[in-house]
């Protein structure tokens, strides 16, 4: 992405309707854009302009002036020879009428259309003159704005007296900064990436621009060779700070010191700065104020220059007023919880060092708000003038959740060694047990920690707490079974801690095993008890307990609205910077997308798991991550890229709560390749762990899966015993679907698409409404048929391009008999003429005349050929 080429045009269609139905009507004279520097005033004027010009209108271009212009120099090259600004009468008449003929050559209707980038840069007789001819309906202008009371009397009045449309621009969205950064770098940008630049730059298109440029230049922005990630900080832009500098060039010595002072410490409180300055920087439009109660604060006005102001303070005063700011609040009392976080982070960056009190104060203020970078900088500098525990723990924990394990493993060993009674070695313990069992993928080595820790603790109400850590362990392993063994009989509700570590897995150990609804209400009483808790040291991630509500709603059939909670936990996540909770949700966020059938959505969410988890060496997270990419690389029919990410899974432990479903990817993978017996293989496997494991709901997922590879037969007995203890809607979508696809059954396979459909899993619904069609149609029922395809093919839309084998009965099935179009899926779904005889119990030979008479019709002469037109027709 170099040179000076325009950004990509994105969100701004709407302005843009405006003005094409503005110009269309005769009644409108005006388009007024307002809109704050860098919002994209310019480049929209210009794109009307060409709209316009395309449309048949003459167009032209005011030229903005400032300082004391001579009389219509901003529109001396449009004007006819001759033109004088003392005659104002003839000035019009003239004007009028050279546009006119300018405008005669084109289609009736047609008028001037004037661009005025800056319209109160228009000297005050051309601004007349502009007005004048716009009201007289000579022109149509197009004019920016930055503020309306900088708006010249001509452009006011037009607006105030409604002949003129008015459009305020305001920042981008994320979305729409994503879709910007995607055109420009020519390729798709991390969920996280574009959430960090959204918030850098605050939307602001030129702002984005110049910080994507400084990333790409310093290297923080980098292709990973799936999508574009910041692997580091987003740098102060050069461009941006120059154009700061210059508007703040007239600013005086206490402004300038007044906005230094905020960059660095905002929010300020109002009643410390200078009235002056702060009138000076309103009038600039720099600053902001907000009220909490009976303090009112002063912060920057856009995000961006945050950034680029604190990288022109030299060190000196940047230091100078940071210990000012320090000693200000301290002597105020500090009352507000933020405010002994504050204090100490300043008297860090000034000094170097800080209060060991006051350090450790403050970085146990930030672990409540989840903000381990500055738990970890703060305990850090803590621990180097303290021989104390606590900021040990601190340190070794935010370490953990920022993805540097070697370091919190060595963290954690000093701390064992000063553990003194036996809260201290709790806590060490549970710290340990985490790191082993989420970070190293060594659920042994942490039930050991937790087992000796257990022998040197006497008090009952610390070993519940150590008993529930045992229950997590398993369920982290993919073992809800042993995890309900684990937990049985432990006392949840009167110890907060155990209760605080043995909800979470008791509830998932409950949703896997069957019982989705008592699951679910203990799952979001953990997340609540979470989010409530002030001292939660050593206790996981909020999004971890949200993790587990995902999974209960995914089983009671509510998939739109578990996918909701996980881009709420995404968020959460991001707000704090924990790698590890980061690459949790984007995870359960791609599996849940895979069961909406969304493949494409769970291949940028699951690209965002491997981003983060690589990274930061989460191993476990990362081959649950690239098992659910290569499933949905797969589904979208992009084999290679299957290829790499299963390449990728080759060394990496197998581990997460969702362990047997890994070989999912393998499957579709080997689905995708034509080799359908190889991927039913796979998946008979892993439903034979999921059930070894007591995971009923892997295994019903995996079941269906099978089912939909051509073994519905084998799959629907299993199914519907599981079935009958799991009282999910999911589950019970699923065994429908299931058992009609096996029985043949065409309105029962109708009624599953329905009930999958209300779940929100639109693939297999669209799967069992085409399976319903061809069984239709064989039945003779064309009118039910064309229905059930109609909605398959409904269905499919949801899908963004998602290929099975289950679909592939759509685009043929209707030039063939209901028997051939039932042996041409199993054949695409990869079974041989033998195998397909045994599953419609014909004999081989009439199936290799079926086959010889749909290889006719198709105009195919292979299997590969019929796979092929399948494939083209579905996508037709």
């Amino acid at each position: 992405m170099g040179g000076p080429s325009p950004w990509p045009f994105v969100g701004r269609e709407p302005a843009v309707a405006q003005f094409d139905e503005a110009l269309a009507g005769q009644r409108c004279q005006a388009l007024i854009v307002h809109g704050s520097q860098g919002t994209g005033k310019s480049r929209l004027a210009q794109v009307c302009r060409e709209r316009a010009e395309e449309r048949g209108h003459a167009a032209g271009r005011a030229v903005p002036v400032h300082g004391h212009p001579v009389p219509l120099a901003s529109l001396a090259h449009l004007l006819p020879p001759g033109s004088r600004a003392g005659d104002p009468v003839a000035l019009f008449r003239a004007t009028r009428e050279a546009l006119t003929e300018e405008c005669a050559s084109g289609a009736a209707g047609k008028r001037f259309v004037l661009v005025a980038d800056d319209l109160d840069g228009l000297d005050e007789a051309s601004a007349s003159l502009v007005g004048q001819l716009a009201e007289a309906g000579a022109l149509f202008l197009v004019g920016t704005v930055t503020s309306l009371p900088s708006l010249g009397p001509a452009a006011y009045a037009l607006q105030a007296n409604g002949a003129a449309r008015r459009v305020d621009l305001a920042g981008l969205d994320e979305p729409q900064v994503a879709d910007v950064m995607r055109q420009a770098l020519g390729g798709p940008v991390e969920p996280r990436t574009a959430a960090l630049m959204h918030r850098t730059s605050g939307g602001n298109a030129r702002c984005l621009r110049e910080f994507v440029r400084a990333s790409l230049d310093g290297g923080s922005l980098v292709h990973d060779g799936e999508s574009w990630t910041l692997v580091s900080e987003v740098p102060a832009a050069p461009v941006l700070a120059e154009l700061l500098e210059r508007r703040l060039a007239s600013v005086g010595p206490e402004t300038r010191r007044t906005l230094d002072r905020i960059a660095l410490c905002q929010p300020v409180e109002a009643a410390g700065l200078p009235g002056s300055a702060m009138d000076e920087l309103e009038r600039l439009d720099l600053v902001t104020a907000t009220r909490d109660g009976r303090r009112e604060s002063v912060s920057l006005k856009h995000p961006a220059h945050e950034k680029v102001l604190r990288s022109l303070i030299p060190s000196s005063a940047r230091r100078r007023i940071l210990n000012e700011e320090a000693e200000l609040v301290a002597s105020r009392g500090a009352r507000r919880l933020t405010d002994k976080i504050r204090i100490a982070s300043w008297q860090l960056a000034a000094t170097g060092s800080a209060d060991p009190d006051t350090l450790l104060r403050a970085a146990t203020l930030a672990r409540r708000t989840q903000d381990f970078r500055q738990v970890c900088e703060l305990s850090k500098a803590a621990c180097r003038d303290s021989e104390e525990l606590l900021p040990r723990l601190l340190l070794a924990e935010s370490l953990y959740e920022l993805g540097d394990l070697d370091s919190a493993r060595e963290v954690f060993e000093d701390a064992a060694s000063r553990a003194e009674g036996e809260l201290d070695r709790l806590l060490v313990a549970l710290g340990r047990a985490r790191l082993l069992a989420w970070g190293f993928i060594d659920g042994e080595a942490a039930l050991e920690v937790s087992a000796e820790a257990m022998e040197r603790i006497g008090e009952p109400a610390y070993r519940d707490v150590l008993t529930a850590v045992r229950g997590a362990v398993f369920m982290a392993f993919g073992r809800p079974e042993e995890a309900l063994q684990a937990l049985h009989g432990l006392s949840l509700d009167g110890n907060r801690m155990a209760g605080l570590f043995g909800k979470g897995p008791r509830a998932a150990a409950l949703v896997a095993t069957g019982s989705a609804k008592r699951g679910l209400v203990l799952a979001r009483e953990a997340y609540d008890e979470r989010l409530g808790l002030e001292d939660s040291l050593g206790v996981p991630h909020p999004v971890q307990y949200l993790n587990t509500v995902m999974f209960a709603l995914e089983e009671e059939g509510r998939l739109d609205e578990a996918y909701r909670t996980g881009e709420k936990g995404w968020a959460e996540a991001l707000a704090g910077d924990a790698a590890g909770a980061q690459a949790w949700i984007a995870a359960a966020l791609a599996r849940c997308a895979l069961l909406r059938g969304r493949p494409r959505e769970a291949r940028r969410w699951a690209s965002q798991a491997v981003s983060v988890a690589a990274r930061n060496s989460l191993v476990g997270t990362l081959h649950v991550a690239l098992a659910r990419k290569a499933e949905a690389a797969a589904l979208l029919r992009d084999v290679p890229a299957a290829r790499k990410a299963l390449d990728a899974c080759e060394e990496l432990p197998h581990w997460g709560a969702f362990r047997s479903e890994l070989p999912l990817g393998r499957a579709w993978s080997a689905a995708a390749q034509g080799n359908v017996q190889e991927s039913r293989k796979v998946l008979w496997e892993a439903v034979a762990n999921a059930r070894a494991a007591g995971h009923r709901a892997s295994e019903s997922r995996l079941l269906t899966d099978i089912a939909r590879l051509g073994d519905a037969a084998g799959a629907a007995g299993p199914l519907l015993e599981i079935r009958r203890s799991m009282d999910g809607a999911l589950v019970a979508a699923r065994a429908a679907y299931v058992s009609a696809l096996a029985d043949g059954h065409a309105r029962r396979l109708l009624e599953s698409a329905r009930l999958l459909a209300d779940a929100g899993a639109a693939l297999p619904a669209a799967e069992a409404a085409a399976s319903a069609a061809v069984q239709f149609g064989r039945d003779g029922e064309q009118r039910a048929a064309t229905a059930a395809e109609n909605l398959a093919l409904s269905l499919q839309q949801r899908c963004a391009g998602a290929s099975t084998p289950g679909l592939s009965a759509l685009g043929v099935a209707k030039h063939l008999t209901a028997r051939e179009a039932e042996i041409a899926r199993l054949v695409c779904a990869g079974l041989t003429n033998a195998e397909v005889a045994e599953a419609v119990t014909i004999s081989k030979r009439t199936v290799d005349n079926h086959v010889q008479n749909i290889y006719r019709k198709l105009g195919v002469s292979s299997r590969r050929a019929l796979r092929a037109e399948y494939l083209r027709e579905e996508s037709a």
